[in-house]
């Protein structure tokens, strides 16, 4: 007589009792990943005021919440701003004529044919090598590939993008980003970066982008950690949004990291009413400079279709680093920046604190300066064509 095999699905939490009881630590991160909510009516039952948007936003891109992010949102606020970033909104309908690529940043132009390597700059280069995310932003830079059936990076272009990376000496910086890397298995990573080490030894830094340290902290274990540590991984930029996602059990899982010999540098996306706000953002950067992360970029939202809603104009992201610079710690103020459209890279947005003008009789330049006060200085001694006066006998 055949044995008879019970299968029983991981059961999603559909209820705020539920959601309420939920422990993260009580069971595996893969658990967890299977008990993602990818659809907003699956968390009518969770949160109040659900947006009930229409399916044709799942066209575009699908829905995929983990349990620990949704715990972090507020039950009853729409605007909260966790809720903001994941969950999604009638704003994703596309406006005709605007932001309307799935590449806006020119990647696949300079993606090595046969590999999932952007090649862009002369000595580093992007290492494509998952479409999958535990939790899905709305504001999504490669919408074109994640979450996408015919985005997955298949093995035999991973093989090829070492191939690539290993037969390029001058490459001596490489970011694995994806997707997120993390999505992987243990054993999987174990292998990408192994191979990455030993046929490309000239590869002097070798970083990872993930946001899953955020979305889902119990993906970082010791076993993790380990692996990392064996293939001298230096690097790991997360992803934060808002001062909401740091919590305790995220600073416990960065300090395993970190324990493990990792830099960790902090990424994040200016987003209109999520963090276009200079006491956010000072709460943001002192609490991650705080646990030993240090704020690296914050990005202008990409025009990619279905994030036109999220974009703060240029003028507003000036008055944020303006209310960052003199005001907290000077590691702990990031480099702003707009990422080009088809492929013309990271642009840094700068406020004009120094200003060169040309003297009134035309004889050279000063140099006005102005501090985060608003104070103001001339320093001629930095001008064209000064010179000391002369000295007499």
């Amino acid at each position: 007589m055949d044995q008879k095999v019970e299968f029983n699905p991981i059961k999603k939490l559909l209820t705020r009792e539920e959601l309420d009881a939920y422990d993260p630590e009580s069971e595996s991160w893969q658990k967890q990943f299977t008990r993602r909510y990818s659809h907003h009516s699956e968390l009518m039952g969770v949160l109040n005021n659900v947006e009930d948007v229409d399916n044709t936003v799942y066209k575009k891109f699908a829905v995929a919440i983990t349990p620990y992010m949704a715990q972090l949102m507020d039950k009853d606020d729409p605007n909260c701003p966790i809720r903001l970033q994941y969950m999604p909104s009638h704003h994703e309908q596309t406006i005709p004529g605007f932001a309307t690529s799935l590449d806006q940043l020119g990647e696949e132009g300079d993606t090595i044919p046969g590999t999932s390597v952007v090649h862009r700059y002369p000595r580093r280069v992007l290492f494509l090598v998952s479409n999958t995310c535990a939790t899905l932003c709305r504001f999504c830079t490669r919408k074109r590939m994640v979450s996408q059936p015919d985005g997955s990076v298949a093995k035999d272009e991973i093989e090829a993008s070492i191939d690539y990376i290993a037969s390029n000496p001058q490459i001596d910086d490489v970011l694995l980003s994806g997707g997120d890397p993390l999505t992987f298995t243990d054993e999987r990573l174990d292998y990408i970066l192994g191979e990455l080490r030993r046929r490309a030894p000239h590869v002097r830094f070798l970083r990872m982008g993930s946001r899953m340290v955020v979305q889902l902290p119990t993906r970082v274990t010791p076993e993790l950690c380990a692996v990392l540590e064996k293939h001298r991984v230096q690097m790991i930029n997360i992803h934060i949004g808002h001062p909401k996602e740091i919590t305790p059990l995220l600073r416990q899982r960065v300090k395993m990291i970190q324990k493990a010999g990792i830099m960790m540098g902090l990424q994040t996306v200016c987003l209109k009413g999520v963090n276009d706000d200079v006491e956010v953002m000072r709460d943001l950067f002192m609490q991650t400079i705080e646990m030993g992360v240090r704020p690296y970029y914050v990005y202008s939202t990409d025009m990619v279709e279905g994030a036109a809603h999220f974009i703060v104009p240029h003028h507003r992201m000036i008055e944020l680093y303006e209310g960052l610079r003199g005001w907290i710690s000077g590691p702990a103020v990031p480099t702003f920046v707009v990422d080009g459209l088809g492929g013309l890279g990271k642009l840094p947005i700068i406020p004009t604190y120094v200003r060169e003008e040309e003297l009134p009789d035309g004889s050279g330049t000063t140099v006005k300066c102005r501090n985060y006060k608003g104070m103001t200085i001339d320093m001629p001694g930095l001008g064209h064509n000064f010179s000391l006066p002369t000295r007499s006998n």
